[in-house]
């Protein structure tokens, strides 16, 4: 028997977990915009992929694990626009100033005259074959970054390779460095060519993984359990750039057996207008196939299909086909929908019905059946809260905690790919007819959801930062072996 008040006092700790996540995920936006500029602070519009690879991968030993570029030039458009993001942020400036200030001040030093001298233009990080971290950059003061050096926690050794100065923990990580350098450099590396092109051409940020070279270490580490690790991947390049509407990411994956692919999104032409947030996806089945292939389910599946009565491969192949993820505003809780179109929606049915019978005799409830606009919509409870379903069309499969989720999504009327939040954001990323899934949430717009989450108002600060923000949109897109992520938080104008 449910003990009385704990459903309540499981929803009080919920929200409050939520305000907390919400918060943080502001203070990160703002973060990383801020930290861009003062730390490696375009045009506007959509920043072309295309990027070069640098002259400065000849650092990088044929071998490297990782290798990295980061833009310190202040006169750079890259810091400019960066610096101009941050004075739009309120307070975002001041309090990352004083941090900074107040960080440099127990250190007898200063930005301008102790820090960006020793730093150069750019800073470049490689990590080698060992797994050392070497740091080289072309300091505009050598004298400046020998006082730097002399008040760090750690010892530091340097060198100068091929004009620029590189540093090192030890001495032996210099020499290992230098020795395997001299055997070749990543700079002719066909993956990194490759990598680097998904990237914008000039970033704050732009770096590059050997995914395929840190698997057997990750094996070695994670220990026998992990011997049949097989990430599938090869490559992995990502970078972030300061435009002057807003913040771009963009990220690179390389697999040798392709990654899925592109799809025409219909579904979020039924998702209500004032969805603040969504995930789309298609095209899945070979991605499907791959992570039955590659993880060793095993045990896992097990205890799924004990607890469920529903295989894992069963609920994989409901996501097999175009669906949906999205939150409403609905009262005192968001309403969460997912809508599928699956190849096979007569089984992915089935297996929906399953796992609410499951949820109902693990409840002590039961499931029910009612109309709705004409059509048979079943409901179960559990912990307080009702979830329907239902199929629409005969080919869509919905699921909703909202108590008209499945009436807004087949009606006619305002839809999200028509709201102006939407189209900038699609925008920004280039989105177009076509593509390999994608994330958008309505920043400003999760204000009211927030609110009623927290069970009052945000605190002035908080409430200004979200104001700010216009929109975040992730998006997947690319074919055969390369797939690029595209993302964009938009400022408000």
């Amino acid at each position: 028997m449910r003990e009385p008040g704990r459903a309540g006092a499981k929803t009080t700790a919920a929200r409050a977990d939520t305000v907390r996540v919400m918060r943080r995920t502001v203070t990160a936006f703002v973060a990383l915009a801020a930290a861009s500029s003062l730390v490696a602070a375009g045009c506007g519009g959509v920043a072309e992929s295309g990027g070069t690879v640098p002259d400065s991968a000849s650092l990088a030993p044929a071998d490297a694990l990782a290798f990295a570029t980061l833009t310190m030039d202040e006169s750079s458009d890259q810091w400019k626009n960066a610096t101009a993001l941050v004075d739009r942020l309120p307070g975002a400036r001041e309090g990352l100033t004083d941090e900074l200030t107040s960080t440099l001040d127990d250190q007898g030093l200063t930005w301008q005259t102790d820090v960006a001298p020793a730093l150069g233009p750019e800073v470049v990080l490689v990590v080698t074959g060992d797994r050392k971290t070497i740091v080289l950059t072309q300091p505009d003061d050598e004298a400046k970054l020998a006082a730097l050096l002399a008040k760090a926690d750690q010892p530091v050794v340097r060198a100068r390779v091929a004009g620029w100065t590189a540093l090192a923990e030890q001495q032996s990580d210099l020499t290992a460095y230098e020795a395997s350098l001299a055997r070749g450099t990543l700079s002719g590396d066909d993956g990194l060519a490759a990598g680097f092109a998904a990237l914008p051409a000039e970033a704050l940020v732009r770096a590059w993984v050997d995914v395929a070279g840190l698997t057997p270490q990750l094996r070695q580490q994670l220990g026998q359990a992990s011997q049949d690790l097989d990430l599938g991947v090869d490559w992995l390049a990502a970078a972030v750039a300061a435009q002057d509407d807003g913040v771009r990411l963009a990220v690179g994956v390389r697999t040798p057996g392709g990654n899925g692919t592109e799809y025409e999104p219909k579904l979020v032409g039924r998702v209500p207008e004032d969805a603040v947030a969504a995930l789309s996806f298609g095209g899945t089945q070979k991605l499907v196939d791959e992570v039955e292939r590659r993880i060793p389910l095993g045990r896992i599946a097990d205890q799924v299909q004990k607890a469920t009565g529903v295989s894992v491969g069963g609920i994989l192949d409901a996501f097999s086909g175009e669906g949906i993820v999205y939150v409403r505003p609905a009262g005192t809780a968001p309403e969460v929908t997912l809508a599928l179109t699956p190849p096979d929606p007569d089984q992915v049915w089935q297996t929906v019905d399953r796992l609410a019978h499951s949820l109902a005799q693990q409840s002590g409830t039961t499931v029910r059946t009612v109309t709705e606009d004409g059509r048979d919509v079943n409901l179960v409870e559990a912990d307080g809260a009702t979830v329907r379903y239902a199929r629409l069309d005969g080919n869509t499969v919905i699921v909703t905690t909202g108590v008209t989720g499945i009436r807004d999504f087949a009606a006619d009327g305002d839809k999200l790919d028509s709201s102006a939040a939407y189209r900038r954001a699609a925008d920004a990323v280039g989105r177009g007819d076509r593509t390999g899934g994608f994330l958008y949430v309505d920043v400003d717009g999760l204000l009211p959801l927030v609110e009623s989450l927290g069970g009052g108002a945000l605190s002035a600060g908080d409430r200004e930062a979200i104001q700010q923000l216009d929109a975040f949109v992730l998006e997947s897109s690319g074919g055969g072996g390369t797939t690029t992520l595209t993302g964009f938080l938009r400022l408000n104008d």
